[in-house]
């Protein structure tokens, strides 16, 4: 039942986004706060598979311009995708640095089995779960399709690096701000 109710809601996220229905409320973002309350929801799945979950702090506060909901529903699809794709007894590691254009880049990175180069060039496709269909657990292979046109919204960008036998690394870069105002974004 909760697999198609995800179905669903994923189905409808991305007909919202390919239709343009889909509105963003763009606001500056306690980055901290958004990785804190995204390792509180991920944690007990990564417990689960035996996964350890590290978090870099923040040397600073950052802030960035972002709509709270979906920034975290991108974070937690790269999460819960490097916990699913993991090795039993694996690493999860969340980090941010500032990177070029004013942007920070948040790349999480696993110790899975990698992606080859055939696969990285049909990452981002609908439905496509890269011959993981019956393999590892449930998932719909449109997580990342919606995360990708989610950052993509907020004027952000996401990319991913793997290495076959090491893991990967799933990346979004947003830009920082200390503006205090809010706008709307439909």
């Amino acid at each position: 039942g909760w697999y198609l109710v995800d179905l669903i809601n994923e189905i409808l996220d991305l007909s919202m986004i390919e239709s343009g229905k889909l509105s963003l409320s763009l606001e500056p973002i306690m980055l901290a706060d958004v990785l804190r309350e995204s390792r509180a929801m991920i944690e007990p799945q990564a417990t689960k598979r035996g996964i350890h979950v590290n978090f870099q702090e923040l040397a600073m506060p950052i802030v960035v311009t972002a709509d709270r909901t979906r920034i975290k529903q991108v974070l937690l699809n790269l999460l819960s995708n490097a916990i699913k794709y993991n090795r039993e007894g694996g690493t999860v590691s969340v980090d941010c640095k500032m990177a070029l254009s004013g942007r920070v880049r948040i790349s999480v990175t696993d110790t899975g089995e990698g992606l080859t180069a055939s696969n990285l060039r049909k990452l981002f496709q609908p439905f496509n779960r890269l011959g993981q269909e019956a393999h590892v657990g449930e998932g719909t292979g449109i997580g990342l399709v919606v995360s990708k046109r989610l950052v993509e919204l907020m004027d952000g960008v996401i990319g991913v690096e793997s290495t076959i036998g090491v893991g990967s690394v799933f990346w979004i870069e947003l830009h920082v701000t200390t503006a205090h105002q809010r706008r709307a974004i439909e």
